[in-house]
């Protein structure tokens, strides 16, 4: 078993799939929103945060602004909110257009591609091209739950992946006392 884990472990670091271990703290993120006062990561504290880092030019990161714009309205009972950040080269002139055709029902804004490798854990040298769409799965305490890049397979099926995070993470605690009706 240890030999098993080993080489996946190896294949995994080989092949770049690298993602910050989880669960791990998130640690503060200032993203810049159009024309308003940046938002802080920590504002959402007590909510569950599906964050995307993402290209706006991105057909695959336009195709899950799509999908978190439809769970987004879905889940928002739940205590959940959908956020995406959006780095590239040029995002500045690229940004409005993407808002425009979109339209976002949710937070969305600008950030740095330094932040993002911070945030992430990301190191070029191990970890080769930072490659997006990027999801992070945080708790209502602050805490990741959740680590996938653009390199792994989440993407294949990337509302079934979504769902499947959000469901368990939404899930009440084993034990939990049911809510009465009234």
């Amino acid at each position: 078993m240890r030999t098993l884990a080993f080489f996946l472990g190896s294949f995994l670091l080989a092949s770049g799939l690298h993602a910050g271990p989880v669960p791990r703290p998130a640690p503060e993120l200032s993203i810049q929103r159009y024309q308003q006062a940046p938002m802080l990561l920590s504002q959402f504290k007590g909510k569950i945060v599906a964050l995307a880092f993402i290209h706006t030019t991105c057909s695959h990161c336009q195709d899950l602004t799509r999908i978190l714009i439809k769970l987004q309205t879905e889940y928002a009972p739940k205590n959940v909110t959908m956020l995406a950040a959006a780095f590239e080269e040029g995002v500045t002139q690229n940004y409005l257009p993407y808002l425009k055709a979109l339209q976002p029902n949710f937070p969305t804004g600008i950030i740095p591609e330094e932040s993002v490798k911070k945030f992430v854990e990301w190191n070029d040298k191990r970890d080769g091209a930072l490659m997006v769409p990027y999801m992070l799965f945080i708790d209502a305490k602050g805490v990741i739950r959740g680590d996938f890049n653009g390199k792994d397979g989440f993407y294949g099926e990337m509302e079934k992946n979504i769902r499947a995070q959000l469901d368990k993470m939404t899930k009440p605690a084993a034990g939990a006392p049911a809510k009465k009706k009234k």
